[in-house]
């Protein structure tokens, strides 16, 4: 890869993690479709390669959201212990997808996550110390394999579930959301990265700028995410998962 290259890539990281920092997804629903629609990455190098640079981007951004207190630890544990097995699920399913039937199948799932977070804006949060149905250990252990299986089958960590679940069933307030996603995609992530790599499914070349850039952005995203208001955040969200969602499907119907 030519250095320009390389660092288109590390801009394209930067740039996609500190938006996913913003919003709980850790970046990786920006870059699957940059993989796949740029540089035509096969399904299984697009989930472990973005499971990394989610991870690299991830971690960052927990500190800084850790540093500020607003990570909601009690459901963190539960989520965490349920998606070890699920993120080895994960990894084994992606091989059985084709290239058409991951790029529909991943933008389905932005489609339902980008209406439902829509539908989000009627919702009023509960109070913040106020406990949840998301509470019960049963149902984070239960949610967790959920996290583990979408975090390895599509390489985007586990905001996929925990966005629906804490922010528009449970009703939690959309800051607190984005930070426990966060931290459950950095306890978890590590062991899709693993079963990926193991499977030689970490294209190194695209992943090493991808990871510096994530350093990079998700260090700066929860300074920004302070000063974005709840709302904004909510439309940031739906925006970006449409527009990927939309490129994935005119990469088979041009």
């Amino acid at each position: 890869m030519t250095p320009l290259g390389a660092l288109a890539l590390f801009l394209i990281g930067a740039a996609a993690s500190i938006f996913g920092s913003l919003v709980g997804l850790g970046g990786g629903f920006v870059i699957i479709p940059v993989l796949r629609i740029v540089y035509g990455v096969p399904p299984t190098q697009v989930a472990g390669t973005s499971l990394v640079l989610v991870l690299a981007n991830t971690a960052a951004s927990t500190v800084g959201y850790l540093r500020d207190r607003v990570v909601d630890l009690r459901l963190a544990v539960p989520f965490t212990l349920g998606a070890v097995p699920g993120s080895i699920l994960g990894v084994l399913a992606v091989r059985k997808l084709s290239p058409t039937g991951f790029d529909f199948a991943y933008g389905i799932v932005l489609v339902v996550l980008a209406i439902l977070v829509v539908r989000r804006r009627s919702v009023v949060s509960r109070p913040l110390e106020e406990r949840t149905f998301a509470h019960n250990p049963w149902i984070g252990v239960i949610a967790g394999v959920g996290i583990g299986f979408f975090s390895s089958l599509f390489g985007i960590g586990g905001g996929v579930v925990l966005i629906p679940l804490l922010l528009i069933a449970a009703r939690m307030p959309p800051h607190v959301v984005t930070a426990t996603s966060a931290f459950v995609i950095t306890t978890t992530a590590p062991v899709g990265v693993v079963t990926h790599a193991l499977e030689g499914h970490v294209d190194w070349v695209f992943t090493l700028p991808l990871v510096l850039g994530g350093l990079a952005g998700g260090s700066v995203g929860p300074a920004i995410a302070k000063r974005v208001s709840s709302p904004a955040l909510i439309t940031l969200l739906a925006t970006a998962l449409s527009l990927s969602a939309i490129g994935l499907a005119l990469r088979h119907l041009l």
